[in-house]
């Protein structure tokens, strides 16, 4: 089902406050602002693809920010532009977006979109978990320019217009669809900066490599320790703590969000009849923390992927 959301029915002085609360109310809490002295005008039709929330937003001249803030959203927006201008800053990063081209932000951290001739774009509301499943170096490409003219920027635009286009699919097809859209838009950005982790080749991105190898093959051993892990890797637990401090987080959370993975890999495939045996299989014991975190990270729960569900 569509949800539309637009502001001509009501009086000129009313539509830019009730477009506030319709826009922080989809996306995140932001400070707007009209960037014309026009009567503001605008629409918003949102719909669902499984876990990710689509929408497409068109109004005259605005302007987003986004500030430090406290409350729970975790998502990433992955935007493909359909005004002739449009510019989000992240990071101290700006891009610039023409029609076609596609842009990625974080939800979590401050941001500025500004749109001087007008806003269309549609918008991909992508759960943190899911995003970072199908592109792991996400950060590398927050608020760069995808570009519509590159063969692979072109594909991605493509898809996210006939995935906007698409009716509604059951859940485990919708998940598929757009995992499988995440998988082309991760190729293509890739593609277009040229990423390489340039510290493969050294020696404790191999420690790294070998500790990420290991926690893979045994994601079904639900008494895995940093000791344990330390020493099944050869390293010490000071060293272990380290390698993953680097990239921000620790051996066990890793494993908890890749045990997550799994799971949700699995369950897409059809590979259980029971949530149970999924959790059970990849080293979950308590099944309705599991049950609460897998909802958490990828907006439906378990249980909805079963294929009889």
């Amino acid at each position: 089902m569509t949800l539309l959301y637009p502001t001509q029915d009501l009086q000129a002085s009313e539509r830019f406050d009730y477009w506030q609360d319709v826009v922080c109310s989809t996306y995140v809490p932001t400070r707007n602002r009209a960037l014309s002295d026009e009567p503001f005008d605008g629409s918003l039709s949102v719909k669902t693809l499984g876990s990710v929330t689509l929408s497409q937003i068109r109004s005259l001249p605005v302007e987003y920010e986004r500030s430090p803030h406290s409350d729970d959203s975790d998502h990433f927006f992955l935007s493909l532009s359909l005004c002739r201008q449009a510019h989000v800053t992240q990071n101290g990063r700006q891009s610039t977006q023409r029609i076609g081209d596609i842009v990625l932000f974080d939800s979590t951290q401050p941001y500025l979109c500004s749109f001087p001739e007008g806003d269309n774009q549609i918008v991909l509301a992508v759960p943190r978990a899911l995003l970072l499943e199908h592109i792991a170096h996400a950060e590398q490409f927050l608020s760069r320019t995808l570009q519509s003219q590159s063969p692979l920027g072109n594909l991605a635009r493509t898809m996210m217009t006939e995935i906007w286009n698409t009716a509604a699919l059951p859940l485990p097809l919708a998940e598929r669809l757009s995992a499988s859209l995440l998988d082309v838009v991760s190729t293509a950005f890739e593609s277009a900066f040229q990423t390489s982790d340039s510290t493969l080749s050294t020696y404790q991105s191999q420690q790294l490599q070998r500790v990420k190898q290991f926690l893979l093959a045994n994601l079904h051993d639900s008494d895995l320790t940093i000791d344990s892990v330390a020493q099944a890797t050869y390293v010490s637990p000071r060293t272990l703590n380290r390698l993953f401090a680097k990239e921000g987080t620790t051996a066990i959370r890793w494993l908890w969000h890749q045990r997550l993975s799994a799971c949700h890999k699995a369950l897409l495939k059809g590979q259980f009849q029971q949530v149970s045996d999924a959790a059970l299989s990849f080293g979950f014991t308590n099944l309705s923390h599991f049950s609460r975190a897998f909802k958490n990270a990828y907006g439906v729960s378990p249980a909805q992927l079963l294929p009889s569900h």
